[in-house]
């Protein structure tokens, strides 16, 4: 797969991420701040406001496991506490940092309230695809308090799908379902020595997520909603 991604130096914080030259998805990282994350939502709800049931393709990731991540964290690997959430509606994507942009360098906040993302996930009319979602959902809820409302597991509905009639499909990994149903050229393989900070702050001397990490985080999440209208594009609406 051709990733490319570039910053639009217009907008801040917000990116956009080039699949070869047949998707082009735009990207807004969030870091901490309501009004931010309610006006990108709203922006969504205004672009897909013809579909009465929006679907979200989400991911979850933590530093711990990239270069220059969280550095202090000693538990097990699985207890991870997510630090950024991956959102992706269609073709726009919203990368929220769960902590605090600043602490994170340092260590985990717990006491953040997430009233927008709670409104949002947990929303009747919003229904959250994604892989391993009851996991995650759980997890979320555990170390936030964000409940989503309508969880889809998208490997079952890769079992459901008849022309992935033979495959095991129960445990696959995103990057495996996207080659075995878009196509070789849109299997990807995360770069092991991707890190998680840039080595440049922003205008306000804040820290950047590195560009990779924003890539990768960008194309899990729209692959997750792609897969999904290959699936069901009856229920899976944009």
């Amino acid at each position: 797969m051709e990733i490319s991604v570039k910053t639009d130096k217009k907008i801040w914080h917000t990116y956009v991420v080039n699949i070869g030259e047949e998707f082009m998805i735009n990207t807004t990282w969030v870091v901490q701040d309501e009004e931010h994350l309610s006006l990108c939502i709203g922006e969504i709800r205004e672009i897909y406001s013809k579909k009465k049931n929006l679907l979200v393709g989400l991911c979850a990731d933590t530093s711990h496991r990239y270069g220059g991540g969280l550095y202090n964290y000693t538990g097990k690997a699985k207890d991870d506490p997510f630090q950024l959430l991956q959102l992706c509606v269609g073709s726009h994507c919203i990368l929220y940092n769960l902590d605090d942009v600043n602490y994170s360098r340092r260590g985990f906040m717990t006491n953040i309230k997430h009233k927008v993302l709670k409104g949002f996930l947990n929303d009747k009319y919003t229904t959250v695809v994604g892989v391993g979602i009851k996991e995650v959902a759980e997890k979320l809820e555990r170390e936030t308090g964000v409940i989503i409302k309508n969880p889809v597991e998208l490997r079952k509905l890769a079992e459901a799908e008849k022309s992935l009639k033979g495959n095991n499909v129960s445990g696959s990994k995103l990057a495996d379902l996207a080659k075995l149903v878009l196509g070789e050229h849109m299997h990807f393989v995360k770069p092991k020595k991707t890190t998680w900070w840039s080595d440049e702050d922003d205008a306000s001397g804040d820290p950047l997520l590195s560009k990779d990490l924003i890539m990768y985080a960008t194309v899990e999440a729209f692959l997750v909603g792609k897969l999904n209208r290959n699936f069901q594009p009856v229920v899976a609406v944009f």
